[in-house]
């Protein structure tokens, strides 16, 4: 695509042009400076009718309504759109960390399960909006420089109402497209979940599914009829979670991508274990309930190991218990037999008795009794002892209270 710089000087006056980042089917994209606010910022240009395609300028602009609409973290944001003669152009911010394709080289599970998770609620905030992306693959998923991923090039999305949920074209990348699309059936959200599974199978195995080198027509025919292998050496929570996104029909997929993304959150905590989002190295913006099914439950965490008994070295190791095979007790040798002892020496008191008991008061306050017998205590009232039966001598008759006792009722 040729440009010239003066007409795209001439669209945008308040900004300076700079390189070329890249180009694909639907445009062009120069990096750029807004001079007034000094941001650096992605122009994506496209020549109104371009390539013959009827209503390309109107999907471009529809492209730019689109992406303003959807405020997410891990999608591009747009800053501005113009039209000038016969181009279109978005602004957008700039993503300065590269594209996926050339992060994926070497990327740990645990990463490949991280862009999972961001992809993922990226399309279920489109979806949402009722938006498709119908090009999901790793060319068109970025990182700025913090490392934070952003779905871009939303350009061929279309939306989800009437007909226009059905391909009128072909349109997408062969390697990337679900069946529904290969023979122009009606597209859904399950449309770019399955595009999604083949990011993921290719990040975590290290190669797509299907051999991209074959003949467009026999890689379709693979897309239609051939089911996936389970990708080598990938733990099996988490190939099952990828093998369904890829299924044939979209109602054997995830009924949708926040579902995709809990199951994969939870196949991956059970897998990768404590803190493995920490590991990953991809910085993620998460829903709250997402962002819970990323730790292992309590249930799945293995037990603590159990502490070792205490033993005390001056005593010989206990014995097990002569109490019967349900009992716990553990006894000390000859334990048994001094409390039995203990137990047979002890007084008992006798039917009527009445026992001398030295009250707490006189401890605590130091009282002492006085010639009548009496305790300062007790005639405080505060007395704590009561007879089993039958009140103090001298009951009530006698002028006594039936709880205290004559001392404490005397007064």
């Amino acid at each position: 695509m040729i440009v010239n710089e003066a007409q795209l000087s001439a669209a945008l006056p308040g900004y300076d042009l700079g390189a070329k980042l890249g180009a694909g089917a639907f445009g062009l994209v120069l990096a750029g400076r807004h001079r007034g606010l000094n941001r650096q910022v992605a122009i994506k240009i496209l020549a109104a009718g371009h390539d013959g395609h009827d209503g390309a300028d109107a999907g471009f602009a529809a492209e730019a309504q689109l992406l303003a609409a959807i405020d997410h973290p891990h999608v591009v944001r747009v800053y501005d759109y113009v039209e000038n003669d016969d181009l279109c152009l978005i602004v957008m911010e700039l993503l300065g960390g590269g594209t996926l394709t050339r992060r994926r080289a070497g990327m740990s599970a645990e990463a490949a399960c991280a862009v999972g998770l961001a992809v993922a609620a990226a399309l279920s905030c489109a979806h949402s909006q009722g938006v498709l992306h119908r090009d999901i693959k790793t060319d068109n998923m970025l990182f700025d420089t913090a490392g934070l991923l952003k779905v871009t090039d939303f350009g061929i999305a279309k939306i989800l109402t009437g007909s226009a949920a059905t391909a009128s074209a072909i349109i997408g990348t062969p390697m990337y497209m679900a069946p529904e699309q290969i023979t122009a059936g009606r597209l859904g959200p399950a449309t770019d979940l399955y595009a999604l599974g083949i990011v993921l199978y290719q990040l975590l195995a290290g190669a797509p599914p299907f051999d991209p080198k074959l003949p467009l027509r026999a890689l379709w025919q693979h897309h239609l009829d051939t089911i996936p292998a389970r990708p080598a050496g990938v733990p099996a929570p988490v190939a099952d979670v990828v093998l369904q996104a890829l299924a044939k029909t979209p109602a054997d997929r995830q009924p949708s991508a926040q579902a995709l993304a809990l199951d994969l959150a939870r196949a991956a905590a059970g897998v990768y274990g404590q803190g493995w989002i920490f590991r990953s190295g991809i910085v993620l913006r998460l829903d709250d309930d997402v962002r819970v099914a990323t730790e292992p439950s309590a249930r799945s965490m293995p037990a603590p190991p159990a502490a070792p008994e205490q033993t005390r070295p001056d005593l010989p190791p206990p014995v097990a218990s002569q109490d019967g095979p349900c009992s716990s007790r553990r006894w000390w040798p000859g334990q048994k037999a001094r409390r039995a002892q203990m137990r047979a020496t002890k007084p008992r008191r006798q039917a009527g008795q009445l026992l001398t008991v030295r009250p707490a008061a006189t401890i605590a306050w130091g009282h002492h009794r006085d010639g009548s017998g009496r305790h300062p205590a007790l005639d405080a009232h505060r007395c704590r002892y009561r007879p089993r039966r039958g009140g103090w001598p001298g009951g009530v008759a006698g002028g006594g209270s039936p709880h205290l006792p004559p001392a404490c009722s005397q007064q």
